[in-house]
């Protein structure tokens, strides 16, 4: 949705929904593109498609803007994923302006970060969609209390031996220790045991 042809757009995804039905989750994602006045507008029109959320309407770290479609809209609001720390998320959450918050744990600074980010998420009781990543994302989203779906991509399987394995639309957490998963042998021919650095 986030092409400077709106109407384009919503011919896409009534087409989509039409497709569908009512009965599947459908979402959009603006990456950003809209100012808030477009935002409000097509945010409006949008509503008729029963969406599962629009994502990022507006800039990442334009919270206030955020907070206005996510009050008046009845289509949720997602919204995270470009931020890079747990402070920006809370700002985000602290502000109303996401109903699906969408942390990513590699740019946020890790697990610890995004546990935190959680957890706030969790005391406002809102869902999560956490962003990329599906090999971290999926334990955490199977830790969270509330609504939370993970996004399949399959860019990062060449990293690893073994693959999440989906079922009827879910994914399902392995039982092996850690992730489970290990490196693939193209993976670590791509590591090294060791590194020196000398200071400056």
């Amino acid at each position: 949705m986030g092409q400077p042809d709106a109407a384009a757009g919503l011919r896409r995804v009534e087409a989509v929904r039409g497709h569908l039905g009512d009965g599947v989750p459908l979402m959009v994602d603006a990456d950003q593109q809209w100012d808030r006045a477009t935002a409000r507008r097509i945010g409006r029109t949008l509503e008729r498609f029963q969406l599962a959320w629009i994502e990022e309407p507006l800039g990442a770290c334009d919270a206030e803007g955020h907070a206005a479609p996510a009050a008046s809209l009845d289509t949720p609001v997602a919204t995270g994923e470009m931020l890079t720390s747990a402070e920006e998320h809370t700002r985000l959450i602290e502000a109303g302006a996401a109903d699906f918050v969408q942390p990513d744990a590699p740019r946020v600074g890790g697990i610890t970060p995004f546990l935190r980010v959680m957890a706030l998420a969790d005391h406002k009781g809102l869902s999560l969609a956490p962003h990329f990543a599906m090999e971290i994302h999926l334990h955490l989203a199977a830790a969270y209390p509330g609504t939370a779906w993970v996004e399949h991509f399959d860019w990062l399987e060449p990293l690893f031996q073994e693959r999440l394995e989906l079922r009827d639309g879910r994914m399902c957490v392995p039982d092996r220790p850690g992730l489970g998963l290990s490196l693939s042998d193209r993976a670590m021919a791509w590591t090294v045991d060791r590194c020196e650095a000398s200071a400056g």
